[in-house]
């Protein structure tokens, strides 16, 4: 049986109509002209039922012959949406109130498509989100109402048969699918703390840890929810209104990865900038996404979160699958140029590269070989019309709106899966009268004196960068945070082999050649530091020269700083020529000068050094505690500016001498000293490093806010919303949740004893371990209050509550979910602190059948009513 013609819905300020075609594009005799002007037009979700609002009255039809299904007498409307099974017609107009009136009239209405009758009218003030969301079957329907999520049963619209209540719910989303159905729900942050996401599973909404996952992020003024076909994972596009940096007008975007089956992770993508689109594949196995600084990259993504196959660079801004998967667009939009790339996915072969300029809308036809670009109104009101393709580039049909006319949109009628297979795919252009519309190569402008000489990468405004396969790379993409403590960890390996290597001597045999240097060190670790920073500045310097020299534009800053290279060489030489002086008034040897002292080479050669060790043994320079005279100590095969404690020198001692009484050299008194290995200089507490460490997530204010809470939170491999940050939290003293101030971070990390993110990270079984402690606990349950609350309130609001009861005893209370359903449909608003405090008194001595409740005792007046409420709940 061959498949079926797809239709094409056409409204604009002639009327509307239908299109029936591809290949052959026809208008439809079955279907009768409406020259009025429509508001809105719209599809049965089978494509079998048309409906359309002219401002008279509302039609739905039969697409196939035409024949009038239904007329509702709505003037005023302006919307229409079809349920899954078409058994309801949803209307909505603009809310509006009177004198008369002063509530407003319902201007939602649901219609039973059979009857005709009105089921149910809502209050609907906002047109976004104003359709309930039907799950494929119709088992529920969800309306989000007053921050709440209600759902309904099987049409049955006047009761709620489930509420899904959180802190200010502002989007959701429903999966695709049957039963049993799953939401993914966003919640803003605020009073710092972070915005989250999380996945339900209808009906199980007994607080947070009923969620099938759970994701925070700081950075995020609203989200974007996208799940796949087969309803196992959600996409989460979370973005600020401005971008604090300044780097883009658009704010700032980062894409989160959640699935049904717990697991959560933050897509890493490789270049900065917008993330324009995000597109599931149809076999819910990977997905697209187009982002970064133009030119954009476009990348596709499996489920792990790991990079398949990279598009390179280009002028684009969006993704459109194929309803069968097997073809994907990559194309540039609105202020670009109209460019789309048609790839072969499973080939990962581009097919064609047509170009479609000023298009303002795009959509796959059912059939998966052609498309649709239009150019419409009001997003543009010249140039008005349409083009279908063929996906090889050709322009099968094309319609030009007069130029006194508008286009306002077309639609493709949708049809089941499975309606059209998949086809062989085509790599020649189809055959058309119209041709190709083939975008030529387009060279980039080039100044007169330029255009007779051969190109090089410095002329070109952008660096290209050609597609690639990730699989065959072989190597996983890594996120920032695990590159970052990977570089850590081959830095600290790498000194430790150093040092290895200064404790074996240099064989005897083969003498050093005279040409190999040895670094040597002041003593002084500031003057060593500032050494080492004068010359990691000269070798960024340097390699800026060979950018410029191989012809790379340098910006501005980067001029400027080459531009201080023989000022920063002045300050090293002034700094080791103090040094070698030190060490010539050892040696008795003229400091070098002039060539001897270059950029490059600044050292003595190994025999040198060796002397001046043996001097300083023979001097037998010693401090208090036994070490070399610091002032002139040296070390071998030790890299200039990396200081490190020198050795011991050893002394013999008389039999009868006890070896743990040492003598001072000064005073003459003995001290006991216990004996014990040398400490590595980086393993020791630094508060200088500490507050470094602290800079890298403060902001000018000397405070961590909620951006650098969310990046400190990444870099030590911890969610925000996990209970071990509540109490680093206490550990600190920090009084405001999602903040930390330069004081409260020094102290704390000064206890901890902790200057970077590796001691940090090496503290985390510890910081968990507190929570063993029944003392401790408590006084982190009780912190937690003050923590979390409003600091002009005396309260905790209850939902701020539940949230922060979930994570200190959520896991642990076998009556917290009953108690969080309690409070769910309690009168309570708020929390007060004894209140607070005897929920974990209760936790921890009622029995969870509650047979050794003392009604009685002093317990709080809510705790009272829970018991009771409880016990009637047992006694159904």
């Amino acid at each position: 049986m061959a498949p079926p013609t797809p239709h094409l819905a056409v409204r604009g300020s002639e009327g509307t109509f239908l299109l029936r075609g591809p290949p052959n594009c026809v208008e439809s005799t079955s279907f009768q002209r409406d020259a009025q002007q429509s508001k809105y037009a719209a599809f049965s979700s089978d494509g079998t039922l048309f409906g359309w609002c002219n401002g008279e009255k509302v039609s739905v039809v039969k697409v196939s012959s035409g024949e009038l299904v239904k007329s509702f007498d709505l003037p005023k409307a302006a919307m229409m949406e079809f349920s899954p099974q078409n058994k309801v017609l949803a209307t909505w107009k603009q809310y509006t109130k009177t004198q008369d009136n002063p509530q407003g009239e319902v201007n939602l209405q649901l219609w039973d498509l059979q009857t005709g009758a009105c089921i149910k009218a809502f209050y609907q003030k906002k047109a976004q989100g104003w359709c309930p969301s039907w799950a494929d079957d119709e088992s529920i329907a969800v309306r989000c109402v007053n921050n709440e999520l209600h759902f309904f049963e099987n049409n049955n619209f006047e009761t709620i048969a489930n509420k899904l209540h959180l802190q200010k719910v502002s989007e959701f989303a429903l999966s695709p699918g049957n039963q049993p159905s799953k939401v993914a729900v966003y919640v803003p942050g605020s009073k710092g703390a972070p915005s989250f996401v999380r996945l339900y599973q209808y009906p199980n909404f007994g607080g947070p840890t009923s969620a099938l996952a759970n994701k925070s992020f700081f950075k995020a003024d609203k989200a974007a929810m996208l799940w796949n076909k087969r309803a196992t994972a959600v996409l989460v596009t979370a973005s600020t209104e401005v971008d604090k940096t300044g780097a883009s007008y658009y704010g700032e975007q980062t894409l989160h990865y959640l699935a049904t089956n717990g697991e959560s992770a933050v897509v890493p993508l490789p270049k900065n900038g917008p993330i324009y689109d995000v597109s599931w594949s149809p076999n819910s196995t990977e997905f697209c996404i187009v982002y970064g600084f133009m030119p954009a990259k476009a990348t596709i993504f499996n489920l792990k979160c790991e990079s398949v196959f990279d598009f390179g660079t280009g002028p684009r801004n969006a993704a459109f699958y194929s309803p069968q998967g097997h073809i994907l667009v990559l194309a540039g939009f609105g202020n670009l140029r109209g460019q789309m790339e048609v790839w072969d996915v499973k080939k990962y072969k581009q097919v064609s590269k047509p170009q479609a300029a000023d298009t303002t809308f795009f959509s796959w036809c059912p059939d998966g070989e052609h498309i649709v670009t239009a150019t419409c109104s009001p997003r543009l009101r010249v140039s008005n019309g349409y083009k279908i393709w063929h996906y090889t580039g050709t322009v099968l049909y094309k319609q030009d709106v007069p130029a006194d006319k508008e286009l306002w949109e077309v639609l493709w009628q949708p049809f089941p899966a499975g309606t059209f297979p998949e086809k062989a795919m085509k790599y020649q252009a189809a055959p058309s009268e119209l041709g190709s519309t083939e975008a030529k190569p387009a060279q980039a402008y080039r100044p007169p004196a330029l255009r007779n000489k051969p190109e090089t990468s410095s002329y070109k405004l952008h660096e290209e960068e050609p597609p690639q396969n990730m699989k065959s790379a072989g190597e996983k993409p890594m996120s920032k945070a695990a590159l970052k403590n990977q570089r850590r960890r081959e830095a600290k390996k790498a000194a430790k082999q150093e040092n290895k290597a200064d404790d074996v001597p240099p064989p005897v045999s083969e003498p050093t050649p005279v040409h190999q240097h040895t670094p040597v060190t002041s003593g002084d670790p500031e003057t060593d530091k500032k050494i080492k920073n004068l010359k990691r500045k000269l070798r960024a310097i340097e390699e800026l020269k060979e950018q410029q020299a191989a012809g790379k534009q340098m910006q501005k800053n980067q001029l400027e700083k080459m531009q201080k290279e023989a000022q920063l060489l002045k300050e090293l030489e002034e700094l080791e020529l103090g040094l070698f002086e030190a060490l010539a008034e050892l040696t008795g040897r003229s400091p070098p000068a002039g060539p001897e002292l270059d950029a490059d080479r600044r050292r003595y050669g190994l025999e040198e050094v060796k002397d001046v060790s043996q001097t300083l043994d023979r001097l037998n320079l010693v401090d208090l505690n036994g070490q070399k005279d610091q002032k002139y100590a040296v070390r071998l095969n030790q890299p200039f500016g990396s200081y490190v404690m020198p050795v011991k020198k050893k002394r013999k001692s008389s039999g009868s001498e006890d070896p743990s009484i040492r003598k001072c050299k000064i005073t003459s008194y003995c001290r006991t000293q216990t004996p014990g290995r040398l400490i590595n200089p980086e393993d020791q507490f630094s508060s200088k490093k500490c507050l470094a460490w602290f800079y890298e997530y403060a902001g000018p204010d000397d405070v961590v806010g909620p951006e650098g809470m969310e990046k400190f939170c990444e870099d030590i491999g911890v969610e925000p919303e996990n209970i071990i940050m509540l109490v680093l939290a206490w550990k600190l003293e920090a009084p405001n949740m999602g903040f930390f101030t330069k004081e409260e971070w020094l102290k704390g990390m000064t206890l901890l004893q902790c200057d970077c993110t590796e001691k940090l990270q090496g503290k985390l079984d510890y910081l968990r371990s507190q929570l063993n402690d029944p003392v401790v606990f408590k006084n982190i349950y009780r912190y937690a209050f003050d923590f979390a609350r409003d600091k002009d309130q005396r309260s905790l609001d209850m939902d701020t509550a539940k949230s922060m009861l979930a994570l200190l005893l959520g896991r642990t209370w076998p009556l917290f979910p009953v108690f969080h359903q309690f409070l769910e449909q309690s009168k309570y608003k708020v929390m007060n602190k004894d209140q607070w405090y005897n929920v974990l008194e209760f936790s921890r001595t009622v029995n969870p059948d509650l047979s050794n409740y003392d009604e009685d005792g002093a317990w709080p007046v809510m705790l009272d009513e829970f018991v009771e409420w409880q016990k009637a709940r047992l006694a159904l």
